[in-house]
This record gives C-alpha cells, structure tokens and sequence, in this order.
C-alpha cells in the first residue's frame, strides 16, 4: 500500500484539491509546492525584491489555505492562486505607502496595442534583431528597474493579463490613473530596450552598427 506521500505526489490536481478541502494538510502542502516557484516569480516581479516577495508569497499562500473550501472550480487551480498571491502582494505593497505616480493626459497613448507594436513604435523592432522570448526575458531582466507603482501597474496588465478596468481596481485606482503608469512603465522600459539592444548591435559589429541601431530610436 501505498504510503500518504507518494499518493499526494501522484494524485491528480483535483484529488489534492478535495483532500485539502477536507482538511488534508498533506495533500495541501503537495498542492501549492507544484505552484511555489511560478507565484514566487510573480511576487517577485510585483514586489521588487526577493525578501518582500518570499513575505507576499507566504501571505498569499495561508490565506488560500484558509480559503481553500471556497474554491469551486470555476477558474484553473493556478489562476485562483495566482490571483490570491497577487492581492496579496498588492496589500503589503500598500501597507509600504509606495508614493504617487504622476497623473498623465489619458489622450497620451493608446492601451490597446499590443505590447510588441508599442515596443516598436518607440524602438527597435524586435523580429530585426531577437526572437519575442529575448525581448520578453529583457522585459523581466528590466522590470526591476521601475518604480513600483509603475511595476505592478506593467505586471497586472501585461504579465498577468488583466484588463484595464480589473487592473486599476486591483490597485484602487481609476482607469486613467492606471493607462498613466503604464504609459510610464512602458516609455521607460523601451528606452532599457533600446540602450541594451544598441549595445548588443555595437558587440557584433564592433561598432560599425551604431548608427544604424540609433537610426531605429
């Protein structure tokens, strides 16, 4: 007969599931240890920093577990915690009174692009010089490197995939306020895009490609 562990470790997601339900704290730790890694990387990208993120994990994690029984399967297993994991870094986010961002002209810019036309329209085009995947690892490499407010804004709406209106009340704030630091996020990271693709340019033509990357800025 099989022992208690291994029967968590090959049970199907949806006998964990139950078995948590019913008060299986086996079967719960099982459950969330499939999903630990990828909710810690979108703490990680919400929060900034690895110690911040490993705190907004934990959270997130005891108040799925105390949710568990709510779950009913309406959504996938990883969306429901990812969203639970996301509310909870947005919480410790706000009890660190991140300051304002500036308000910006909504006129300024259209949200409904798709992130690579917006990429290219203030930059290089990326199917000139790397495959979407480099683009999208520079994007995470540069998320860092963004205020918070305006990197949890980019994560809930482009990494996440939430609409405008889920995203900016996530973040309690209005629609407009929300496309303003997106607006931001992305002006700046085209910029980190650019530098660092110019420099890639200029490594594998030893210099003889500048002035044809600046000619894409």
């Amino acid at each position: 007969m099989a022992t208690p562990v291994i029967e968590a470790t090959q049970a199907s997601e949806h006998t964990l599931i139950r078995a948590g339900q019913r008060g299986d704290r086996e079967a719960i730790e099982h459950l969330f240890a499939r999903y630990q890694r990828p909710l810690y990387q979108t703490a990680l990208r919400v929060m900034g920093n690895p110690e911040d993120a490993e705190d907004a994990l934990q959270d997130g994690l005891l108040s799925a577990w105390r949710n568990l029984h709510r779950f009913e399967g309406r959504s996938q297993f990883s969306t429901w915690l990812t969203r639970i994991v996301i509310n909870a870094a947005l919480m410790r986010r706000r009890s660190q009174k991140a300051r304002p961002a500036v308000s910006l002209d909504d006129t300024a810019f259209d949200d409904e692009l798709p992130l690579a036309e917006r990429f290219a329209d203030d930059g290089p085009d990326p199917e000139q010089l790397h495959a979407g995947t480099e683009i999208r690892e520079m994007i995470e490499e540069n998320l860092g490197e963004l205020s918070p407010l305006l990197r949890t804004a980019f994560v809930l709406r482009e990494v996440e995939g939430y609409s405008t209106g889920e995203a900016a009340r996530k973040l309690g704030v209005t629609e407009n306020t929300l496309k303003a630091r997106l607006w931001r996020a992305r002006r700046e990271l085209a910029e980190r895009l650019r530098l660092r693709l110019r420099r890639m340019s200029d490594e594998v033509s030893g210099g003889s490609m500048g002035d044809e990357a600046c000619s894409y800025c």
